[in-house]
Protein backbone atom coordinates (compact mmCIF):
# COMPACT_ATOMS: atom_id res chain seq x y z
CA UNK A 1 0.00 0.00 0.00
CA UNK A 2 1.39 3.11 -0.69
CA UNK A 3 1.40 6.84 0.31
CA UNK A 4 0.23 8.16 -2.77
CA UNK A 5 -3.53 6.54 -2.25
CA UNK A 6 -4.20 8.16 1.27
CA UNK A 7 -3.37 11.41 1.43
CA UNK A 8 -4.72 15.44 1.94
CA UNK A 9 -3.51 17.09 -2.04
CA UNK A 10 -1.71 20.15 -1.70
CA UNK A 11 -4.98 21.97 -3.19
CA UNK A 12 -6.61 20.92 -0.04
CA UNK A 13 -3.77 21.82 2.61
CA UNK A 14 -3.17 25.61 4.31
CA UNK A 15 0.55 26.55 3.75
CA UNK A 16 2.26 29.80 3.68
CA UNK A 17 5.36 30.50 2.46
CA UNK A 18 9.03 31.10 4.12
CA UNK A 19 8.92 34.64 3.00
CA UNK A 20 6.08 35.74 5.44
CA UNK A 21 6.43 37.41 8.42
CA UNK A 22 5.84 36.48 12.21
CA UNK A 23 2.57 38.76 11.52
CA UNK A 24 1.21 37.32 8.19
CA UNK A 25 2.40 33.30 9.70
CA UNK A 26 0.28 34.22 13.36
CA UNK A 27 -2.40 35.95 10.95
CA UNK A 28 -2.85 32.95 8.59
CA UNK A 29 -3.01 30.64 11.27
CA UNK A 30 -5.98 32.54 13.31
CA UNK A 31 -8.05 32.53 10.08
CA UNK A 32 -7.38 28.76 9.40
CA UNK A 33 -7.48 28.07 12.85
CA UNK A 34 -4.86 25.66 12.74
CA UNK A 35 -2.33 24.90 15.42
CA UNK A 36 -0.05 24.08 12.75
CA UNK A 37 0.65 24.05 8.96
CA UNK A 38 3.34 23.43 6.52
CA UNK A 39 5.94 26.21 5.40
CA UNK A 40 6.97 26.20 1.78
CA UNK A 41 9.79 27.77 -0.34
CA UNK A 42 8.17 29.03 -3.13
CA UNK A 43 5.48 27.21 -2.89
CA UNK A 44 6.86 24.13 -4.17
CA UNK A 45 9.56 22.79 -1.44
CA UNK A 46 9.03 22.15 1.99
CA UNK A 47 10.83 23.93 4.42
CA UNK A 48 8.97 22.52 7.84
CA UNK A 49 6.04 23.27 10.04
CA UNK A 50 5.19 26.72 11.89
CA UNK A 51 3.08 25.84 15.36
CA UNK A 52 0.91 28.96 16.61
CA UNK A 53 2.46 27.88 20.05
CA UNK A 54 6.02 28.82 18.86
CA UNK A 55 4.78 31.98 17.60
CA UNK A 56 3.31 33.29 20.44
CA UNK A 57 6.41 31.99 22.75
CA UNK A 58 8.80 34.49 20.37
CA UNK A 59 5.95 37.36 21.16
CA UNK A 60 5.85 36.81 25.11
CA UNK A 61 8.94 35.11 25.99
CA UNK A 62 11.11 36.52 23.17
CA UNK A 63 10.18 40.12 22.95
CA UNK A 64 9.61 39.35 19.06
CA UNK A 65 8.69 41.62 16.52
CA UNK A 66 5.86 41.40 13.77
CA UNK A 67 7.99 41.82 11.28
CA UNK A 68 10.51 39.70 12.44
CA UNK A 69 11.51 36.92 10.12
CA UNK A 70 8.75 33.45 10.11
CA UNK A 71 12.65 31.25 8.96
CA UNK A 72 14.27 30.84 12.55
CA UNK A 73 10.79 29.69 14.40
CA UNK A 74 10.35 26.78 11.69
CA UNK A 75 10.44 22.95 12.99
CA UNK A 76 10.10 19.51 12.09
CA UNK A 77 12.00 20.29 8.54
CA UNK A 78 12.63 16.61 8.33
CA UNK A 79 8.51 15.26 8.87
CA UNK A 80 8.32 14.01 5.36
CA UNK A 81 7.30 11.27 3.84
CA UNK A 82 7.35 10.25 -0.23
CA UNK A 83 4.35 9.39 -2.27
CA UNK A 84 6.00 6.35 -3.21
CA UNK A 85 7.01 4.54 0.53
CA UNK A 86 5.01 2.21 2.26
CA UNK A 87 1.73 3.87 4.01
CA UNK A 88 2.86 2.08 7.01
CA UNK A 89 6.56 3.77 7.08
CA UNK A 90 3.78 6.71 8.40
CA UNK A 91 3.09 4.51 11.77
CA UNK A 92 7.08 4.93 12.57
CA UNK A 93 7.06 8.91 12.28
CA UNK A 94 3.57 10.61 12.61
CA UNK A 95 3.16 9.51 16.14
CA UNK A 96 4.95 13.09 17.66
CA UNK A 97 3.52 15.44 14.91
CA UNK A 98 -0.13 16.43 13.61
CA UNK A 99 0.66 15.50 10.23
CA UNK A 100 3.62 14.77 7.60
CA UNK A 101 4.46 16.52 4.48
CA UNK A 102 4.23 14.31 1.34
CA UNK A 103 6.84 14.64 -1.26
CA UNK A 104 6.34 13.47 -4.93
CA UNK A 105 9.56 12.32 -7.14
CA UNK A 106 10.79 15.31 -7.35
CA UNK A 107 10.87 16.64 -3.77
CA UNK A 108 8.50 18.91 -4.44
CA UNK A 109 5.37 19.40 -2.13
CA UNK A 110 2.10 17.34 -2.58
CA UNK A 111 0.12 17.62 0.06
CA UNK A 112 -0.32 15.77 3.55
CA UNK A 113 -0.85 12.92 5.30
CA UNK A 114 -2.75 13.21 8.89
CA UNK A 115 -3.84 10.83 11.52
CA UNK A 116 -7.40 11.01 10.18
CA UNK A 117 -6.10 9.29 6.84
CA UNK A 118 -4.38 6.49 9.43
CA UNK A 119 -7.62 5.75 10.73
CA UNK A 120 -9.45 5.95 7.69
CA UNK A 121 -7.12 2.70 6.84
CA UNK A 122 -7.23 1.34 10.02
CA UNK A 123 -11.39 1.37 9.92
CA UNK A 124 -11.22 -0.20 6.39
CA UNK A 125 -9.21 -3.15 7.51
CA UNK A 126 -11.91 -3.57 10.45
CA UNK A 127 -14.70 -3.65 8.03
CA UNK A 128 -16.11 -0.42 8.88
CA UNK A 129 -16.88 0.42 5.18
CA UNK A 130 -18.53 -2.78 4.02
CA UNK A 131 -19.91 -4.13 7.28
CA UNK A 132 -19.70 -7.67 8.56
CA UNK A 133 -18.42 -9.43 11.45
CA UNK A 134 -15.73 -9.19 13.57
CA UNK A 135 -14.01 -11.93 15.57
CA UNK A 136 -11.07 -11.31 18.24
CA UNK A 137 -9.72 -14.29 18.44
CA UNK A 138 -7.05 -15.49 20.99
CA UNK A 139 -4.35 -18.38 20.54
CA UNK A 140 -1.40 -19.22 22.52
CA UNK A 141 1.49 -18.56 20.15
CA UNK A 142 3.24 -21.29 17.67
CA UNK A 143 4.00 -22.02 14.22
CA UNK A 144 1.55 -21.73 11.68
CA UNK A 145 -1.46 -20.03 14.44
CA UNK A 146 -2.61 -17.93 11.57
CA UNK A 147 -2.24 -20.84 8.59
CA UNK A 148 -4.31 -23.03 11.41
CA UNK A 149 -7.18 -20.28 11.80
CA UNK A 150 -7.22 -19.46 8.02
CA UNK A 151 -8.06 -22.94 7.38
CA UNK A 152 -10.93 -23.29 9.81
CA UNK A 153 -12.75 -20.74 8.33
CA UNK A 154 -11.66 -21.67 4.65
CA UNK A 155 -15.13 -21.84 3.47
CA UNK A 156 -16.11 -18.34 4.25
CA UNK A 157 -15.55 -14.40 3.14
CA UNK A 158 -12.44 -13.25 4.86
CA UNK A 159 -12.91 -9.10 4.36
CA UNK A 160 -9.85 -8.33 6.43
CA UNK A 161 -6.90 -9.64 9.39
CA UNK A 162 -4.85 -8.28 11.83
CA UNK A 163 -2.59 -9.40 13.96
CA UNK A 164 -2.05 -8.07 17.69
CA UNK A 165 0.27 -8.68 20.41
CA UNK A 166 3.26 -9.67 17.69
CA UNK A 167 6.44 -10.84 19.17
CA UNK A 168 4.67 -12.26 22.32
CA UNK A 169 6.09 -15.29 23.77
CA UNK A 170 2.63 -16.91 24.99
CA UNK A 171 -0.86 -15.18 23.43
CA UNK A 172 -1.68 -13.64 20.61
CA UNK A 173 -4.92 -12.02 19.37
CA UNK A 174 -5.95 -11.97 15.88
CA UNK A 175 -8.91 -9.95 14.51
CA UNK A 176 -11.03 -11.38 11.74
CA UNK A 177 -13.21 -9.87 9.55
CA UNK A 178 -15.99 -11.76 8.05
CA UNK A 179 -18.26 -10.72 5.43
CA UNK A 180 -21.91 -9.33 6.18
CA UNK A 181 -23.27 -12.09 4.42
CA UNK A 182 -22.47 -14.58 7.15
CA UNK A 183 -25.63 -15.98 8.68
CA UNK A 184 -25.77 -16.25 12.44
CA UNK A 185 -26.28 -20.42 12.43
CA UNK A 186 -22.74 -20.16 10.33
CA UNK A 187 -21.22 -17.95 12.70
CA UNK A 188 -21.75 -20.54 15.68
CA UNK A 189 -20.74 -23.26 13.89
CA UNK A 190 -17.79 -21.35 12.83
CA UNK A 191 -17.14 -20.07 16.30
CA UNK A 192 -17.19 -23.87 17.28
CA UNK A 193 -14.79 -25.02 14.66
CA UNK A 194 -12.56 -22.77 15.95
CA UNK A 195 -12.77 -23.28 20.10
CA UNK A 196 -12.17 -26.97 18.71
CA UNK A 197 -8.95 -26.40 17.57
CA UNK A 198 -7.53 -24.75 20.58
CA UNK A 199 -8.56 -20.94 19.97
CA UNK A 200 -10.69 -18.82 21.73
CA UNK A 201 -13.61 -16.45 20.07
CA UNK A 202 -13.27 -13.60 23.38
CA UNK A 203 -15.88 -11.11 21.51
CA UNK A 204 -18.26 -10.98 18.24
CA UNK A 205 -18.97 -7.57 17.02
CA UNK A 206 -21.45 -6.78 14.42
CA UNK A 207 -20.31 -3.97 11.95
CA UNK A 208 -22.96 -2.18 10.08
CA UNK A 209 -21.83 -1.32 7.37
CA UNK A 210 -21.34 3.01 6.53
Amino acid sequence: MKVRYHYVQKDSVKYCDISSTVKEAYDYLKETGYRCIPVLKNGKTFAGFIYKAHILEHYVENEGKETDALEPLIKNQDAYIFEEDSFFKTFLTIRRLPFLAVLNEDKEFSGIITHSNIMDVLEDSFGMKTGGYLLTVGTKEHKGAIKDLVTAVKDLNIEGLLTLDNGDKYIRRIILNLSSDVSENKLTKVIKKLEDKDFRVTSVDRIEKQ
